[in-house]
C-alpha cells in the first residue's frame, strides 16, 4: 500500500468514528511512523511522500495508533508531546494537553513583566507548559512549578531538562491549597488550576473526560476551590506590585474578580479574553 491510499483509508476510519480533523490525525500519525521531521508540517511531508511504498511493519504500527485514535484516545497522548507557544512538550495520561487559549497567560506575564531577574510560582503546573514557557522566554526568571500529582511533576521535570531550563526551574509536588512558598518572595504567580464544577461534568468532551487527568479538571465549591487557593497563595507569597494570572472558565471571571476583590489586597483588577474572545483570564496586582 501506498501512503496516499493510507491517508485516505484512514481518513475514512476516523471519520467514521466521529473524530475531529480526521485526515489531520491520519497525517500527523503517519509522519510520526515514518521518520518525518516532527517539527515540520505533516501534510507537506505526507505530500511530499505520498508514492512511497508502506512497509509491513510500518502499515501494521499505523493501523494500530488509527485503531487507538478511532476510540477517542486523544493524538497528543498517542504521539506523547503536544505543541505549546511553539514548543514540544512531554504529555501523558497524567497530564492535561497544553490548549492554545492557555498562551493567554503567557502572552501577559511576558507584557506585564520586565525581562529583568525575578522569581515567579507555577501552581498546578501539569506539563509545565507555562512556567517552562515563561523560562524559555526570559533567560533571567526562575521559577517555581508545584503540581500535586507526581507523576505529573516527573513530566514537568522532563520538559525542563528537554527545554534546557532545568537549573532555572525548582519542580516539586505539592499541593496548590497549602503551597510551600516563601512570604513576599514571588513578583508573580500563574496558575492554571481545576475549575470545572461538578455540575458541568455533563458539559465535558468525551474524549476529555474520558483521556484526561480529573484532578487537573474538577474543582470543588462550583468551580472555584483551587482558584481561590491559588489567590491566597499569592495573597501570601507575592511582594507588593507582585502579579497574579489566573486562567479560569468562561463564566467565572465575575466569579474569580470577586474573590480578588473580596480579600482587599489585589488592585487592578482586569478580565481578559482569548483567541475565541472568551473571558478565560484575570489578572491582579498585588498591593498598589
Amino acid at each position: 500500500m501506498r501512503l496516499n491510499q493510507y491517508i485516505d483509508e484512514a481518513t475514512a476510519q476516523l471519520t467514521k468514528a466521529g473524530v475531529d480533523s480526521p485526515r489531520l490525525c491520519a497525517e500527523v500519525l503517519a509522519r510520526e511512523v515514518l521518520g518525518g521531521e516532527a517539527s515540520g508540517s505533516a501534510r507537506l511531508f505526507c505530500i511530499l511522500e505520498a508514492g512511497r511504498e508502506l512497509e509491513a511493519a510500518d502499515h501494521e504500527r499505523l493501523q494500530a495508533l488509527v485503531a487507538q485514535r478511532a476510540t477517542g484516545q486523544p493524538l497528543a497522548q498517542i504521539i506523547g508531546r503536544k505543541e505549546f507557544y511553539g514548543r514540544d512538550f512531554v504529555v501523558t495520561r497524567h497530564t492535561l494537553i497544553p490548549r492554545p487559549e492557555t498562551e493567554l497567560l503567557v502572552d501577559t506575564a511576558l507584557e506585564l513583566l520586565p525581562q529583568t531577574p525575578l522569581h515567579f510560582a507555577d501552581l498546578g503546573t501539569g506539563t509545565g507548559c507555562i512556567g517552562l514557557t515563561l523560562l524559555t522566554e526570559r533567560p533571567h526568571w526562575q521559577g517555581l512549578l508545584l503540581d500535586l500529582c507526581p507523576h505529573a511533576a516527573e513530566v514537568a521535570a522532563t520538559n525542563a531538562r528537554l527545554l534546557d531550563v532545568q537549573n532555572r526551574a525548582v519542580v516539586l509536588r505539592g499541593d496548590m491549597q497549602h503551597p510551600p512558598l516563601k512570604a513576599e518572595s514571588l513578583q508573580l504567580v500563574v496558575s492554571n488550576p481545576p475549575y470545572i464544577a461538578e455540575a458541568e461534568r455533563h458539559m465535558v468532551m468525551d474524549e476529555v473526560l474520558h483521556n484526561e487527568p480529573h484532578s487537573a479538571l474538577f474543582s470543588e465549591n462550583n468551580g472555584l476551590l483551587h482558584l481561590a487557593a491559588a489567590i491566597n497563595a499569592a495573597a501570601h507569597a507575592l511582594q507588593n506590585g507582585g502579579w497574579i494570572l489566573l486562567e479560569h472558565g468562561a463564566a467565572q471571571a465575575k466569579a474569580v474578580h470577586g474573590l480578588l476583590a473580596e480579600s482587599r489586597i489585589f488592585k487592578k483588577i482586569e478580565n481578559k479574553r482569548d483567541i475565541a474572545q472568551l473571558d478565560r483570564c484575570t489578572l491582579a496586582r498585588k498591593g498598589l
